[in-house]
Parts: structure tokens; sequence; C-alpha cells
């Protein structure tokens, strides 16, 4: 059972510098870049959907087509992951997401009202600035350029300095397709490796910008949310998943398992903690080590905090970000007579100074046992005001109605029910739509709870037309 309750919340080291706009804006490389993707823009403005989706399909093919090469080089520069799951990441962000795109209409009346007598009409916001974080290079490059074409704007994008080759490639290899088609290759563009951050401050804050979609670490998005310019930013991810005694356990052994290996933990709303009832904890470990996880004993929890934990920070050692299982367990000499895929350490305490108790970016979870389902809700509230909130919650039951209680007290953007958790998010194994931009709401200090696409990022008009007293 549960120690107590300790939700103090852990703020990172700053990594971003905030800038005055004023000053910011007259770096000559950010407006240069912003001149050339203005004049780009104006070029497809006028479009046809039709033009526009067989744009699309040529920049997301030439992306799906390469998706294995490319996971293979996002994993030799940046360190993170493994090809497989990237290449599957890659294949959804481009030919997934074009599937999505394709048909819909994003210029001009795109609904109407007869009811309320109100027509909506989409422009576009113009130029789109992209914040990519290392972890998913390709997959959130080729994603934001998708649904910023898909509105006819144009985007300049700003990937890690710890993707630069990569993302060089990819933005060359999307320059060429959209040359092809006869359209502008300054509609997307990028920051090259030797960029400053300066440089990406200024154009954050640049005049001709219209919008800022900010994927990556808190300060990032902060400084992004600072920079005077409208902005859609992305929090931290650190979800509870919550296993009620009615659950199919085997099944949700099986989506935690699968969820949170992927791409080596790796996704931002993959389950971070397992919350069960005592009444089906042996059941669900039975289940978690049938499919290769490592439920970590007494001795072994110390060895493998002492290993993997930055003991100033209270947090996973960088280094181990992204890292697989075997690496992990490894480093802390665990060993079990299977292949591990997934590291289950047991925790009683939610504290923000516990590394077990915040966003882990590697695979492993915290497995807290909980008396019952109310219990249950409180830690899973608990740890999401720890590192979270606003992002995703995951529940495993039976009980609809556990379902609704769940659903209306976390403070949570998403809440899936008996799906894992990465895949789910992704679209695949549930309704949502496909995204790779995960709004946080007011919880988590973002401006939406969309996983966003291409409706994002346009300025939608109403035009209401006057009703006659019948009428109303």
């Amino acid at each position: 059972m549960l120690n107590h309750l300790h939700t103090e919340l852990h703020t990172e080291d700053p990594t971003w510098v905030f800038h005055n706009p004023a000053i910011a804006s007259a770096d000559p490389i950010a407006e240069a870049l912003v001149t050339r993707a203005a004049a780009a823009q104006q070029q497809i403005d006028d479009w046809s959907e039709g033009k526009i989706d067989m744009l699309l399909r040529r920049v997301s093919d030439v992306v799906a087509d390469h998706a294995h090469p490319l996971a293979v080089a996002t994993v030799d520069e940046t360190g993170m992951g493994n090809v497989h799951d990237k290449t599957v990441k890659n294949s959804v962000a481009s030919a997934g997401i074009y599937a999505q795109l394709a048909g819909a209409t994003a210029h001009g009346e795109i609904g109407f009202d007869s009811d309320r007598h109100v027509a909506e009409l989409a422009s576009p916001v113009g130029v789109v600035v992209g914040l990519i974080p290392a972890t998913h290079p390709v997959a959130t490059f080729i994603f934001k350029v998708l649904i910023a074409l898909k509105g006819r704007n144009a985007i300049i994008l700003s990937p890690s300095r710890r993707a630069r080759a990569v993302s060089q490639h990819v933005g060359e290899m999307i320059q060429r397709a959209i040359n092809e088609v006869g359209a502008p290759i300054d509609l997307v563009q990028w920051l090259d490796r030797d960029t400053t951050r300066q440089t990406t401050a200024a154009l954050m804050s640049h005049r001709g910008v219209g919008l800022i979609l900010a994927t990556g670490g808190q300060a990032m998005v902060r400084a992004a949310y600072a920079s005077g310019t409208p902005a859609i930013g992305v929090g931290p991810g650190n979800a509870p998943t919550l296993i009620a005694a009615d659950a199919d356990l085997r099944h949700a052994a099986r989506c935690i398992v699968e969820s949170k290996s992927f791409d080596n933990g790796l996704i931002c709303g993959a389950e971070n903690h397992l919350v069960v009832e005592s009444s089906a904890r042996a059941q669900l470990i039975t289940h978690l080590v049938h499919e290769g996880a490592a439920i970590l004993t007494d001795t072994e929890s110390p060895r493998f905090r002492a290993a993997v934990m930055n003991p100033r920070r209270n947090r996973l050692i960088t280094a181990l970000v992204g890292q697989d299982a075997e690496t992990l367990t490894t480093l802390a000499h665990i060993r079990r007579p299977y292949d591990i895929r997934l590291l289950v350490v047991p925790a009683t305490t939610v504290a923000a100074d516990d590394y077990l108790s915040a966003e882990k970016l590697a695979p492993v979870v915290s497995l807290f046992t909980v008396r019952n389902a109310d219990e249950g809700m409180a830690v899973c509230h608990a740890l999401l005001d720890v590192e979270g909130k606003g992002h995703s919650a995951i529940i495993h039951t039976s009980d609809d109605r556990l379902v609704r209680r769940f659903a209306t007290s976390m403070p949570a953007s998403r809440i899936l029910v008996n799906s894992p958790a990465t895949q789910g998010l992704m679209g695949l194994t549930t309704g949502l739509v496909p995204s790779l931009t995960l709004g946080c709401g007011s919880w988590g200090g973002t401006s939406t709870t969309n996983s966003i696409t291409y409706r994002d990022l346009l300025n939608i008009k109403r035009v209401a037309y006057y009703k006659t007293e019948q009428e109303r």
C-alpha cells in the first residue's frame, strides 16, 4: 500500500533563453528564412485541394519509401530508440498521416450549419515554425510538414542539435519532392547545424511568423509561449495506468509491454506507472513476466536506482534515455532466463524528488499497489501532479462506470481505455486522430487539449447570416 502522497512540482534546469522580440526579430538569418517562406506560401495560397493532395502524396511517399534507412540514420546519430520501431513511426507519420489528410477540405468554405446559418471559411496562418525533438526527429519533421502544407502554409523547422544530420537529410529529400511537383522549395526550410539558439528565438518572435508548433522539453515550450507569437505547445508525459481488479489482466500486460517497450520507451505518452488493485497484483505480474517484463526484487531495485539515476536531478541519467532494456539490466547486473523487454520497479511513495514518480523515457515503469480503485485514482492524480499533467492517462477495466469516473477525475487530455498507450495515441488501436503533437491544455500549461492536425494551423472565420424572427 502507499505510505503517503507527496506532489510538489519538479522544475528542470532551463536550457532555453528568453529574448526580447524587438531585438530577436532583427536576426538576418531569421529575416531571410521568413521572407522566403512567406513568398513561397503566397504561391500555393490558391491551389486546389487536388493539387495540394498531390503535393502531400509526393512528400509523404519519399519519406515512407525511406522509412527504414531514415530510422537507421536516426539511431546512429542520436543513439536513442531502435530501428524497427522508428521505421514504423516514420511510416505512420508519412503514409498514415497522408491517408488521414487526403480528401479533406482545408481552404475556403469548410462547413455550413444550415440550422444556425453560419458558414466556416478557412485561411492559412501563413508561416509556421516547428520545433523538432531529438527523440523522433524524422517522424515529427514529416508530420509537421504535411499538416502545414495541407493548410497551404509554409514551415520553417528547428531540429534538435542531436539530430542535425538526419534532419538535413530528410529536409533535402522533401525539398526535392516539392520541386518535382512544381511547388516552391522554400515551403519547407530548416535551421542548419551552425544555427544558434538566438536565431531560433529570433525566428519564433519574428513578426512574419503566424504560429509556432513546439514539440520538445518544457523549457522549449515555455520559450515558444514567451515569444509573443501564437504557439501550440506540448507538455511532458508521465502517463499513469490504473489496472482494476476486473480488467482482462492478460490483455493489459500485453498492452503495457508492447507500448512501453516500443522505441525503447521514447514515446512521451506511453505508460510510465502501473497502479494496480492489490487483488489483481499477483496475476498481473504473472502476465507481465510472460510478456517479457522483469519485476525487480527488493535487492535489485536499489541497485537499479544507483545504476540509472542522476543523483543530483533524481531523474534518469540523460545518456540512458531511449536505451533498450538489455543495456539497463546489464548496468544494474539484473538477469532473467528470458529476454527482458521491460523493467518494472515496485514503488510505495509518490514524490517529486523520486525518479519512479516522473517521466522515464526508457523501457521502465513503476508499479504501485493500491487497495481499491478510489485509492488508485488518487495515486494517478498525484503522479500527474508530479509531471505530465494534461497529457494522457490509461485505464484497464470492464466497468464503464469506473471509466467515466476515471475520465472525469483525471487532469488529462486523452483517456485511453483497455488500449496500449503508444499505439492508441497514434490512432492505431483507438479512434483518436493520428497526431505526433499532443496538446495538454491548461493543466499542462499549453493552449489546447487537441491532438494537433491541419485544422489547428488554419484561421477559421465564421460568416453569420441574419435570421428572421421565424428562423430564430
